[in-house]
């Protein structure tokens, strides 16, 4: 070995040992980096949890009545909770009057509340909330997002090579020393050079190329600044938050992500080991628990509110079954959102996916059959699927499942066929009780029969917890405000106003035709769009609104209303989906409002637009009438109101004191309270109650207003009198009105 060999041996180790440390340092950076975010999301937490100890009064120091005179504190200057919790033992003894014993109840109730604060506190990030500590959480958030690839590609580099390489270069050490080289034997300089050419081989054939690109990708995602940060989070803040809980689950409580199912059960899924390597995305703790759940149960009910990811979850249980040799999964879902069900599952996995609709149906279906892979369909189409004998579909996947509710109807005969030829089913509906426990049951019936049976004469409030218990195993349901500790508050807002005389006129001549429907729409069916209150108080809304920098959603039931809302906007307005619109059409119109240089607001018929679509572009929320189903309002708001959501949502309602609007809001909220009695979570409920307006009250609120305004039975010239509650009910879920 010459000087220049000697030259070049001492380069080479010098990279080898740089490119060792810094794969290293990387591992270590990311467990650095954990540390960091549990230790800024503690303290983020703590001083949200120190406000809200400044709003409680002082007094309730002295709640539990153990003889703190809280006299004393006042005159000390002491106002809050929080003034007691920031002093110190000491400080608090040297108020006069108080002493040991009373400073030590004092700081032990003062440390019990903010125990309680924290257990109880949200703690969502908001750009608008100006804090160091959230700052640092959404800065080190981002950074593990973006690095995370290559932190653990880099840690399992280094412990896969670490040894070896370390073991070669101190075999090899003495190449690079003319002495050590001179006095070394021919076996020893023989180990030298192979450990050498091993090395130099190992270099260019895979550990140079494989190490430079981690090195590479992670400084380029470490160098990514605090303002690119906060705009990918505003963009998306679900990735965040997934990170979040799963960096500090520790600190966040997830008894609720089980859904209250037995301790016994929720073992036993916990122990199934999942395989998402392909799955293209996070999913938070309670996502995972529910893929296990569909993985373990083979047929279950997930009834997970809306907006908190049943279709990944769906998506990623497919993404598992796959990895275990399944081939063949069919997903049968409104119309509405077929393309979306496409687009989610290209995006977030690797299974072809294609639609089986349309007049080429028929050769979509042999296509699917023969290679397998997603089909998506419709629940019309679904009677038109005629699989070959002996052909099993992996995993039925029924979205929005509480549309096959009804036995007689052909939708739901098809769907019950088709149930026979899946080894495993998801049924997927965020309102599976709409209106009577029996049309849950036979959802469940479908699914494991002998639950059913069990439960079938569960009724009543006494039985509520022991259908919840017998349920379990295949019923799973989870609530926003459980599992999304982040999700900004909601506030909902009754804008009541007045009618003019022009208004009354309008509202008097519905009454008069006894047309139900028609005197839904009072105050906007003036001839005058300008004459009407609801319409004023509208554009008020969306004023302030985009104002604020925020996009609108406006809803109503009545497409004429909107069409009248679409003309007041002009320009304002980006478009209005209803159900005569083609899902692509109303996909195409939704990717173009998500874009912030897009008109605020969007206007949908409360049915077309609010099942299945992700919204969260927007936060203001406006309903033009009061719904009959609260189901239909709840969907409609979990259009925004869902995971990825970064600004607190407001949902306004336009109604009218003293007419149809108070008496239907009326109804609706007696209704509601005691649906929440017996019904927890939409469980169980009594098989007589119902949580909509019917028609039998519909005629009453209409009787009871002509008596009210003093309109006589001759002045009343009927056009459109609804003869039964099925009618009735078929007519309010009718998608284009």
């Amino acid at each position: 070995m010459g000087a220049s060999d000697r030259i070049k041996y001492r380069e080479f180790a010098d990279i080898m040992r740089a490119t060792d440390r810094q794969l290293a340092k990387i591992a270590q950076d990311r467990r650095n980096l954990e540390a960091a975010i549990r230790n800024s999301y503690r303290g983020f937490q703590e001083e949200k949890v120190v406000q809200l100890l400044n709003q409680i009064p002082i007094d309730e120091i002295n709640a539990s009545k153990e003889g703190i005179r809280v006299n004393l504190l006042k005159e000390a200057g002491l106002q809050n909770v929080g003034d007691a919790y920031r002093m110190s033992l000491r400080a608090l003894e040297s108020i006069p009057g108080v002493g040991q014993g009373m400073a030590s109840k004092i700081k032990t109730n003062a440390n019990a509340l903010k125990e309680a604060a924290m257990r109880k506190t949200k703690v969502g990030i908001s750009l608008t909330y100006n804090s160091p500590r959230q700052l640092a959480l959404l800065k080190d958030l981002g950074r593990m997002m973006y690095s995370s690839t290559f932190s653990e590609r880099a840690e399992s580099l280094y412990r896969a090579t670490h040894d070896a390489i370390v073991g070669r270069l101190q075999i090899s050490e003495c190449i690079g020393n003319g002495l050590k080289w001179f006095f070394a034997g021919s076996r020893e300089k023989q180990q030298a050079e192979l450990a050498y050419s091993e090395l130099k081989d190992y270099l260019v054939q895979y550990y140079g190329r494989e190490a430079n690109s981690i090195i590479s990708g992670y400084n380029q995602s470490m160098a990514k600044k605090d303002s690119e940060i906060e705009a990918d989070f505003r963009n998306n803040s679900a990735p965040f938050y997934a990170l979040l809980e799963r960096m500090c689950e520790r600190e966040i409580s997830f008894n609720s992500k089980y859904g209250g199912i037995p301790e016994k059960l929720v073992e036993e899924i916990n122990a199934v080991p999942l395989k998402l390597d392909k799955l293209n995305a996070n999913l938070r703790p309670y996502q995972e628990f529910g893929v296990k759940y569909a993985i373990h149960q083979k047929r279950v009910l997930l009834g997970d509110e809306m907006g908190l990811g049943k279709t990944i979850q769906a998506i990623a249980s497919m993404v598992h079954l796959a990895e275990q040799g399944a081939t063949h999964f069919l997903v049968i879902c409104p119309l509405s959102v077929m393309v979306n069900w496409q687009r989610e599952v290209t995006k977030f996995s690797e299974i072809a996916v294609d639609d089986i609709y349309g007049y080429d149906r028929e050769e979509e279906l042999k296509s699917w059959v023969e290679h397998g892979g997603v089909a998506v369909t419709t629940y019309e189409t679904a009677s038109k699927i005629d699989l070959p004998d002996g052909k099993q579909i992996d995993l039925l996947v029924v979205d929005e499942a509480h549309y096959i509710k009804n036995p007689q109807a052909q939708r739901t005969k098809a769907v019950r066929n088709l149930l026979t030829r899946a080894e495993r089913v998801l049924f997927m509906s965020g309102t599976p009780l709409e209106n009577k426990v029996e049309e849950m049951n036979f959802l469940i019936s479908g699914l494991q029969p002998d639950i059913a049976k069990r439960v079938a004469n569960l009724t009543s409030l006494a039985q509520a917890a022991q259908y919840r218990n017998e349920v379990a195993p295949v019923y799973l349901r989870r609530t926003r405000e459980e599992v999304l500790t982040e999700l900004p508050e909601k506030e909902e807002i009754e804008n009541w106003g007045v009618l003019s005389d022009v208004e009354m006129q309008a509202y008097r001549k519905a009454l008069c035709s006894d047309n139900f429907m028609e005197v839904r729409q009072i105050s906007w069916n003036v001839e005058d769009i300008n004459e009407s209150t609801k319409a004023k108080r509208l554009m008020e809304i969306i004023e302030e609104a985009t104002a604020d920098g925020r996009k609108v959603l406006v809803f109503s039931y009545f497409k004429k209303t909107l069409q009248k809302v679409q003309e007041l906007l002009g320009e304002a307005c980006i478009g209005l989906i209803d159900g005569s619109m083609s899902m692509e059409a109303r996909q195409d119109l939704l990717d173009d409002f998500k874009k912030e240089d897009m008109p605020p607001v969007l206007i949908a018929q409360v049915i077309a637009g609010g099942v299945g679509l992700n919204i969260q572009c927007a936060s203001v929320i406006i309903f033009c009438e009061p719904q009959l189903k609260p189901s239909m309002e709840e969907q409609a708001i979990g259009r925004a109101y869902r995971m990825g959501q970064n600004r607190n949502v407001l949902v306004h309602r336009l109604l009218i004191s003293d007419s149809v609007d108070e008496k239907i809001m009326a109804i609706l909220g007696e209704k509601e309270k005691i649906f929440d009695e017996f019904a927890q979570e939409s469980v169980i409920g009594n098989a007589e109650q119902k949580r909509q307006v019917t028609a039998a009250m519909a005629e009453s609120i209409i009787a009871e207003e002509r008596k009210r305004l003093g309109i006589d039975d001759s002045e009343v010239k009927p056009e459109n009198t609804i003869e039964s509650e099925e009618q009735f009910e078929d007519s309010e879920n009718a998608e284009d009105k």
